[in-house]
């Protein structure tokens, strides 16, 4: 090992090799890839293979290089491979004894298991980083599943599990877990390992203008809600997605096609009230272009509303403009929730003078851009980051001093993760626009209370570990289940 581990990183991988099968929940930069390090140092002293597993491309690369530069080995005895490469030249890579690691994300690897033979068993331990992604049909639980069965070890690494307890058991379960290791920023060993983060949360009001193209498009919502209501459905201009999400998966396994068809008007109006009101016009006037690309049915209420405002700019931009401003020289990231909106934010920040850039996802861009962003952005060529969720996981944004969100995340995930972009070595900040009145304010209180929840979730984890005794037992299979039928619809697929 070319790094000196930290005593808790050398005694949380110490753990997971004594007690087998772990996940790992660590707060942001304090080195989980390191103590994932650790543990495959001893797998390779053993003549043995690692594969690890990061859910985006960048991740994958940044993992590469972590794990150059930790452990003592040579450049080409660990690689990364993903859809870059040919399934040809991926077969040849799984089977080659000299190349001890590999790296790839998930979707890969889970693909060439379907059509090879013996793709994870080539590997004695499978590190699953980003581990809370491992619910539901996720890659991760497709491949953890073969990796119990050939007897692998498994690790997985997350900074926030989830505020419900039901989460965090879905993810055991999924990466058939018993063992935990946690670790808080309080805690002795770590605290002083913890750089101090400033979070402030900027509020603005929303104008005139905007209010009164979004009470058109209430209007829409008024009347679809009661249409709902004969058909016998309640739903509310403040109903979740979630709530949502119940309804139409409701209405698809009932066949009721004439409710379904007022559903999907009313679920525009829903997406396109929240827009207006938490990103602005431009954002508005791109979803309503999107449907109309995509042929599906636009009501004229949405016409009418960005007609209505779009010469007009959410508060919000004015006042990014001013913090941009006040941090002048500073290196900033700015997330944004949707990638039109990253693009907009570019584009306004560059007319004004200042120096920014998009990172987005393999979908708008490149692996290729994806990497130069970040070199250059490590390089200082510019200065302001802007992201979409893509920047939130486990990316290391080189030396960020301010992160500013250009909205509230409903999640304590992606909240959590957001504000990890900052802070890794030095002391920093973090901004959170918040328009009043809005949905804004319910999604800064829900993401508020479900970390509150997860924070008392590790901490009754790390109580019961503490005094539950651990007697031998055999290893136990887990059988999956995620309550959904294979190639069932999607409220997005059908919208």
């Amino acid at each position: 090992m070319k790094i000196a581990p930290r005593e808790y990183q050398q005694s949380i991988a110490e753990s997971a090799m004594k007690k087998g099968n772990t996940l790992i929940v660590l707060p942001t930069g304090l080195g989980k890839t390191l103590i994932a390090a650790i543990v495959i140092e001893k797998f390779l002293k053993d003549g043995k293979r690692a594969l690890m597993l990061a859910p985006t491309r960048p991740l994958v690369e940044q993992h590469l290089k972590r794990l150059k530069e930790y452990l003592d080995i040579e450049p080409n005895e660990v690689i990364a491979v993903t859809g870059e490469i040919s399934p040809y030249h991926r077969r040849q890579l799984y089977k080659n004894k000299d190349i001890k690691i590999v790296v790839s994300t998930p979707q890969c690897i889970n693909n060439d298991m379907q059509v090879w033979d013996g793709v994870v068993e080539q590997f004695s331990v499978i590190i699953f980083d980003e581990a809370h992604r491992s619910v539901g049909k996720y890659a991760y639980t497709h491949i953890a599943e073969f990796a119990q069965h050939a007897g692998q070890l498994i690790i997985g690494l997350t900074a926030s599990p989830g505020g419900r307890a039901e989460k965090v058991n879905e993810i055991m379960q999924s990466l058939f877990i018993d063992n935990v290791e946690i670790r808080t920023d309080t805690e002795a060993d770590v605290s002083k390992y913890v750089q101090p983060l400033d979070l402030k949360w900027d509020y603005v009001d929303l104008s005139p203008g905007i209010r009164d193209a979004r009470a058109v498009i209430d209007e829409l919502l008024d009347a679809k809600i009661e249409t709902m209501k004969a058909f016998g459905i309640q739903i509310s201009r403040h109903s979740s997605r979630g709530r949502l999400s119940e309804i139409f998966r409701s209405l698809v396994q009932h066949h009721n096609m004439a409710a379904l068809g007022n559903f999907s008007v009313l679920y525009n109006a829903f997406h396109a009230a929240e827009v207006l009101e938490t990103e602005g016009p431009y954002a508005l006037g791109k979803f309503v272009e999107n449907m109309h690309e995509r042929k599906k049915r636009v009501d004229w209420h949405l016409v009418k509303a960005v007609n209505m405002s779009k010469d007009l700019e959410h508060p919000k931009m004015k006042r990014l403009r001013e913090l941009v401003k006040e941090r002048k020289g500073k290196k900033l990231i700015i997330f944004a929730q949707y990638r039109d909106q990253v693009q907009h934010i570019v584009d306004v920040l560059n007319a004004d003078g200042f120096s920014a850039k998009r990172f987005l996802g393999k979908k708008q861009g490149s692996s290729k851009e994806q990497r130069e962003t970040i070199q250059e952005f490590g390089e200082d060529k510019f200065n302001i980051l802007v992201a979409s969720s893509i920047g939130e996981e486990g990316i290391d944004i080189p030396s960020a001093d301010t992160a500013i969100f250009y909205e509230p995340v409903p999640s304590e995930i992606r909240s959590i993760q957001r504000r990890g972009r900052v802070g890794r070595l030095k002391g920093g900040e973090v901004v959170i626009l918040v328009t009043t009145g809005t949905r804004d304010e319910a999604f800064k209180w829900i993401a508020v209370s479900r970390e509150r929840k997860m924070h008392k979730i590790i901490r009754g984890i790390k109580e019961g570990q503490k005094t539950q005794e651990k007697p031998e037992k055999k290893k136990k299979k887990h059988k999956r289940s995620d309550g959904r039928e294979k190639g069932q619809e999607t409220l997005s697929d059908f919208l």
